[in-house]
């Protein structure tokens, strides 16, 4: 368990005793664990939504309500129903809260759609705080029509919904990448180029191999990655597109899947000399990074 997790974890079980005392308000208004908090801290408080204690499951709630933390959703709207009026108050005002920003994001994407100064920029702030996961296509379609100051709010609202959803860590360089207009005669030199890079080059040159050198490893994942973000980022505009080129995308989405399975199958040579402050939580080895996370050069754990 990383440091800062620890001192998080004892900051909560030492406010869990004072609350079981009879001092209230030390999970809720504690303003460490407020300003302290990382969205991979939730399961350190969602065990706490099943303690006995009235009192540490209602403050629990109180503080979840705080933080804006989604992933209690459920698990808060079940305790509406189950739990004992106490308990049950906390939930609705929980519920109430995130129902209200649920309807406050379309009001905000609206603003950021038809305004480009102060009001954008206000907007652009609040959305970071509240914005989910599933707001990320409206987004990104603002993110893509925008000159580089906006740009730059944009993105700081799409690094806070990553920052909320660690799933989504491994994908932020896709989400973060910059939307494609539609150009089908651009596109389809580019499924053509691609397809030949990993249909043949990659796979007569690499695919039978059983390991592969760093350096080649950076260059092939490099591509790949390329490949990989632009496919993502045309995939809005395939309705404009015939279905020849929809086929090639298929093919070309069919054959990354393969080659990225096929490079990350591999062991990669002089991995244990990179240069990087990446350590193994399991053996301490160094660890590099790959198309789908960070993986160690000893003991083979991906994360």
């Amino acid at each position: 368990m990383g440091s800062e997790r620890l001192l998080y974890t004892e900051l909560f079980l030492d406010s869990i005793d004072y609350v079981e005392s009879g001092r209230k308000g030390e999970i809720s208004d504690n303003r460490k664990l407020i300003s302290d908090y990382r969205p991979d801290y939730y399961p350190i408080l969602e065990k706490q939504l099943r303690n006995p204690n009235t009192g540490v499951r209602k403050e629990t709630v109180l503080l979840l309500t705080r933080l804006k933390e989604r992933k209690a959703i459920d698990r808060i709207r079940e305790m509406r129903m189950s739990d004992n009026d106490i308990v049950s108050g906390a939930c609705l005002a929980y519920l109430n809260a995130i129902g209200e920003d649920d309807d406050t994001i379309p009001k905000l994407l609206e603003i950021m759609r038809h305004d480009s100064g102060t009001a954008f920029k206000d907007a652009a702030r609040k959305l970071a705080s509240i914005a989910r996961d599933s707001d990320i296509p409206e987004i990104r379609e603002i993110y893509g029509g925008v000159g580089e100051e906006l740009k730059g709010r944009v993105a700081e609202v799409l690094r806070a919904i990553i920052s909320r959803y660690p799933e989504l860590k491994p994908k932020s360089y896709l989400i973060l990448s910059d939307p494609v207009y539609p150009n089908e005669e651009k596109f389809r030199a580019f499924l053509d180029k691609s397809i030949v890079y990993i249909d043949i080059r990659y796979a007569d040159n690499y695919s039978r191999e059983s390991s592969i050198s760093l350096e080649m490893y950076n260059k092939i994942a490099s591509a790949f990655r390329k490949i990989q973000a632009r496919l993502y980022n045309e995939k809005a505009n395939l309705r404009y597109y015939s279905e020849d080129t929809k086929k090639m995308f298929r093919d070309a989405e069919d054959l990354l899947s393969w080659g990225i399975e096929d490079l990350t199958s591999k062991d990669v040579i002089g991995a244990d000399n990179e240069k990087d402050t990446h350590h193994c939580p399991s053996c301490g080895g160094k660890m590099y990074n790959t198309l789908t996370g960070w993986r160690c050069s000893e003991c083979g754990l991906k994360e």
